[in-house]
């Protein structure tokens, strides 16, 4: 036997024996507890998110899923978390547009978010309300927009806080309607939410989860709301860009990363259970109950080119709005 031939049989070995090993390691994963890691507090949207798609997981697993709550630096420390976790599939992360397509906008971040995930599950997108104080005269887009554009300056929006979603949603519309009117950032949702309810701020672009009470008891008048499509908890609200703004879109997308280099039979389970999860009807149920829309499982190719895309649209947001942290 030639030299070459020996080393290419050694090679063949080799090869073979790790893939045994890998293919054994795989079908006694997972022998302990997965983390699921979050970059919000417990209570919000994304904790319920999370919760609704946990007990399936756990089911098919069969093991325990933690959730582990990282807020902080809008969500960019929980997706750095999971960025820099041992790829051994144990640590994954429910994240979305914000740290991903956002926050590296407007600060450093210690990931990158277009190569250092691997895509694991498309879960839902959140889209937006524009509502407004009943007590402002306009029943329809077209009618704001001519409101504001006699009147620049004259009207302020609530959103919250700097760099969010729903912050980024009035300067796209702005841009887009070619008017000029005030941001006024808050501290959370909630605050705003209540500010435009008592009359204090006459504009806001809400999550629709938490406003739909408001506007179905008429304490707040929805115009328009910032999906490409109707949203099927406001099905009779036209979206923004069926009232003019062609192509008008601004919602939040939530996706199941881990970190890059996860062994390929790990990432394939994951991405298997989570398709088979997200059609399960109870599921579809209970997501959009809290607003969500959109939930359709995607491949691993549309998930990146969803995220590149809205990477390069908000970031051309901030930078011809001028945003930064402080603004």
């Amino acid at each position: 036997m030639t030299l070459n031939r020996r080393l290419a049989l050694k090679s063949i070995v080799a090869i073979t024996g790790t893939l045994l090993s890998l293919r054994n390691w795989a079908q006694s994963w997972p022998d302990k507890a997965i983390k699921l890691v979050l970059g919000y507090t417990t209570g919000g949207a994304s904790d319920a998110t999370a919760r609704i798609i946990v007990r399936p997981l756990e089911q098919n697993l069969k093991q325990t899923v933690v959730i582990d709550h990282k807020p902080g630096a809008g969500a960019s420390i929980g997706a750095e978390f999971v960025a820099r976790s041992t790829p051994d599939g144990y640590t994954i992360g429910l994240t979305d547009t914000g740290p991903l397509c956002i926050m590296p906008h407007l600060r450093k971040v210690a990931y990158d978010p277009l190569t250092d995930f691997t895509p694991l599950s498309y879960v839902c997108s959140t889209g937006l309300v524009l509502i407004v104080n009943p007590a402002l005269d306009v029943k329809n887009v077209q009618e704001l927009i001519a409101l504001a554009k006699a009147n620049p300056g004259k009207f302020s929006y609530a959103s919250s806080g700097v760099g969010s979603v729903h912050h980024l949603a009035g300067e796209l519309f702005k841009a887009r309607a070619g008017v000029f009117i005030v941001h006024i950032p808050y501290r959370g949702a909630g605050p705003a939410l209540t500010d435009l309810i008592g009359g204090q701020i006459p504009i806001m672009f809400a999550t629709i989860g938490p406003a739909l009470p408001m506007i179905v008891s008429g304490k707040a008048r929805a115009l328009g709301v910032t999906s490409i499509v109707r949203s099927s908890s406001l099905p009779n609200v036209p979206t923004i860009a069926e009232q003019g703004l062609k192509d008008y879109e601004a919602v939040l997308r939530f996706y199941m990363v881990g970190p890059i280099k996860m062994p390929a039979p790990v990432t394939t389970l994951y991405q298997s259970n989570f398709k088979q999860i997200m059609l399960e009807p109870n599921v579809v149920s209970e997501l959009k109950k809290l607003g969500n829309d959109d939930i359709v499982p995607k491949t691993p190719a549309e998930i990146q080119s969803m995220i590149q895309s809205d990477y390069r649209k908000w970031g051309a947001v901030i930078k011809d709005a001028k945003i930064t942290l402080d603004s």
